[in-house]
């Protein structure tokens, strides 16, 4: 048995379904090894992939924080930098102050622009670092949605198609755009998924 959730071609998927019709006789019975899940609705509802939502989620969230930070860092010294330019401009100003004025502005350009690289680096290491994050967690769950579909449909299906699917959150493309009189195996694969998953906490009773 094998899940194929998006990576078979349109034309091997026409084949398989044209071998079926074009043997009506065997098409009720071939038609029994042959199963759709909800791939979409399995990454919604299966709590470990709710929280490995919310764990990259949060990981977004303190690196944006750190990472609004050092920009603020950065603009406060570019910023004195263009405070220091604009006193040069004034010609008013001594030759001695101008002296030490120019001392400080090639200070902080030169400040300016160590900071900016390290922030530079520190971006594209924050993006490298959620990307292979993403990536881990998207392979265990894929692992352990694979383990589920095995086991439903052990000694039962031979194929199972991903249900072609729009709306409510990032579509996974399907193979499936109708699949009447296919046994749906998701509700099956959740509940393997979610056997373990931690019982809701029980209400408190309301105060009289």
């Amino acid at each position: 048995m094998k899940f194929l959730p998006i990576s078979l071609p349109c034309t091997a998927l026409c084949f398989c379904l044209g071998l079926l019709v074009g043997n009506p006789g065997a098409l009720a019975q071939d038609l029994s090894k042959v199963a759709v899940m909800d791939y979409n609705a399995v990454m919604k509802d299966y709590h470990k992939a709710k929280e490995s939502k919310d764990k990259i989620e949060k990981m977004a969230t303190d690196y944006r924080k750190e990472g609004d930070g050092r920009n603020a860092s950065v603009k406060a010294i570019r910023e004195t930098a263009e405070a220091l330019q604009k006193d040069l401009s004034d010609p008013a100003i001594s030759d001695k102050l101008k002296k030490e004025k120019e001392a400080q502005l090639k200070s902080k350009v030169e400040e300016f622009q160590i900071k900016q690289q390290e922030f530079l680096a520190w971006n594209n290491t924050v993006s490298k670092i959620m990307q292979d994050q993403t990536q881990r967690e998207t392979t265990a769950l894929l692992a352990e949605v694979e383990k589920a579909v095995q086991q439903v449909c052990k000694n039962k299906y031979s194929m199972v198609f991903s249900k072609n699917q729009s709306g409510g959150g990032p579509v996974v493309p399907g193979l499936m755009t109708f699949s009447d009189g296919i046994d749906d195996i998701t509700p099956q694969v959740l509940a393997i998924l979610n056997k373990d998953a931690a019982a809701p906490a029980a209400k408190k009773e309301e105060k009289k």
